[in-house]
């Protein structure tokens, strides 16, 4: 028996200051041209079938569950959550929406934003990664490009508050812990761009992380590969007969001095090196040929 999953907002409470849920009746409505899309939403692609089914279904039944919304000094109001209903009623004709109005700071409209995505079941994996570096990010007060670096650094040298309020944030979503989260998917941030295209249209995590370590020229056919179910010890058999025959230096240098996983686990005595050696290295190759 597949289990049921909560209402949709419910545990915002408690993370989100004003919000017990998001199925609680609207506050009111608001012209769908006063509504603009939210500057925190983690989904990056909204499905044209997707969207065309939820309209049909929006002209029947109407919008079941409120737009959460907050004031902008224009006069507007950004979506918090429930872009993809603005997007299929817009679609459907509608001229108004249900809506509640709160007025959130960015963290709590990010986090409240991330929030609700996770608890809908079609976010592919890029997205939900995304949106969890958003809960990570809102729950520490970081920018979400220092956020998976910071939690390394509470996961080696916890701040019990910091940790505590992970915890509470993340148990929110039901799913993997914040450490969890760490030593698997966040990872899949730092892959080249085809790879993550390909995990957005449906290349397993797993897999997707091994392709990533492989040369550029390699990652296509290693793709394909792995769409036509190729394992993963298969895929690392493979990466690591390619890595065996030629193994290049330069770039696994600078694969290592792009991921901040791994600039966060440098102290200052062993940074403050690797900037030397980075500019002993700069000197060679900008040598005049003598």
């Amino acid at each position: 028996m597949k289990k049921a999953r909560p209402v949709i907002g419910s545990r915002l409470s408690g993370l989100v200051p004003g919000i017990d849920t998001l199925a609680q009746p609207a506050t009111t409505t608001l012209p769908t041209d006063q509504l603009t899309p939210g500057a925190f939403q983690p989904r990056l692609h909204f499905s044209t079938e997707s969207l065309a089914e939820l309209s049909a279904s929006i002209r029947e039944q109407g919008v079941l569950q409120p737009l959460l919304v907050r004031p902008l000094p224009s006069g507007a109001y950004e979506i918090v959550a429930g872009e993809r209903r603005w997007r299929a009623a817009q679609q459907a004709g509608l001229d108004e929406l249900p809506v509640l109005i709160r007025r959130l700071s960015d963290l709590e409209a990010r986090l409240a934003a991330a929030v609700e995505n996770l608890q809908r079941e079609d976010l592919n994996v890029m997205e939900e990664v995304r949106a969890k570096v958003q809960v990570a990010a809102a729950t520490l007060n970081v920018p979400e490009d220092a956020a998976v670096a910071r939690l390394f650094a509470l996961e080696r040298d916890p701040d019990p508050a910091l940790v505590a309020a992970l915890d509470t944030a993340f148990g929110a979503l039901g799913r993997e812990s914040w450490r969890s989260f760490i030593r698997n998917r966040a990872a899949l941030l730092n892959l080249p761009e085809d790879v993550q295209i390909a995990v957005r249209a449906g290349l397993d995590y797993r897999k997707a992380l091994i392709i990533g370590r492989a040369p550029a020229v390699d990652r296509a056919h290693l793709i394909e590969g792995a769409l036509a179910g190729a394992t993963v010890a298969q895929l690392r058999e493979q990466v690591a007969g390619r890595q065996d025959a030629e193994p290049d230096l330069g770039q696994l240098v600078a694969r290592q001095l792009r991921d901040r996983r791994v600039l966060s686990r440098l102290d200052d005595r062993r940074r403050a090196k690797v900037q030397k050696l980075l500019r002993q290295l700069q000197d060679l190759l900008t040598q005049d040929e003598a």
